[in-house]
């Protein structure tokens, strides 16, 4: 993609998919999105080529979408949106494990390590940069890390002492470092070794090392 605009000059969505087709469309749009940018590259990403990938026409586009900017403004907001969808449906499905399991899979989840979250790589990292304003970040913080509070203290098995203010410092600690590694892109390998150093270090910040991640 080019140099993207000013912030002052960034183009938003002007609307959010409520109903069901609406999301579906919105969707889709995302999806034909991600495959030319894997596929074809950043800059073969416009309004006009995710209109062919997905067949809807370019006005379809344009009703959410008014240019590749608010597109993509869309999809950041989409990628945040979805891991606090799926954090949520992990604490329920995962309240029968043991506290360092659920924590792991919060760890995984917000590394975006599950394999479940959408695409979003070095290049997407680099743009949103340009775009957000500190607000827009200082949003996104206060949406995840009050998630990570909601979700642990209703816990029964966890360990005392572990307040609001710890599971913070973690939450911070799990997103800075993914945003660091999206921004370094080491190897698979060194992936795999940083997910499990972030998990055994997540455990010992909440019992003082006597647990260990699953």
């Amino acid at each position: 993609m080019p140099p993207p605009p000013p912030k002052s000059a960034v183009h938003k969505p002007l609307k959010r998919p409520s109903q069901a087709r609406a999301r579906f469309t919105v969707q889709a749009i995302y999806d034909g999105m991600v495959r030319i940018w894997l596929r074809d590259g950043p800059d073969a990403v416009t309004t006009k080529a995710v209109a062919a990938e997905t067949g809807f026409a370019v006005g379809t586009l344009y009703d959410y979408f008014p240019n590749r900017t608010a597109l993509f403004s869309g999809y950041v907001r989409h990628c945040i949106d979805d891991l606090l969808r799926r954090l949520d449906e992990d604490a329920l499905a995962a309240r029968a494990l043991p506290w360092p399991e659920r924590l792991s899979r919060m760890v995984r989840m917000t590394c975006g390590a599950d394999g479940a979250a959408p695409c979003f790589d070095h290049a997407m990292l680099t743009i949103e940069h340009a775009i957000a304003e500190d607000k827009h970040h200082r949003r996104v913080y206060e949406e995840l890390s009050e998630a990570w509070v909601r979700i642990i203290q209703t816990w029964p098995d966890l360990p005392p002492g572990v307040d609001a203010r710890r599971i913070r410092a973690l939450f911070v600690t799990v997103l800075g470092t993914r945003r660091y590694v999206l921004l370094v892109e080491p190897t698979g390998l060194e992936i795999g070794d940083w997910v499990a150093g972030l998990e055994a270090i997540a455990c010992r910040m909440f019992d003082g090392g006597s647990s260990k991640a699953g």
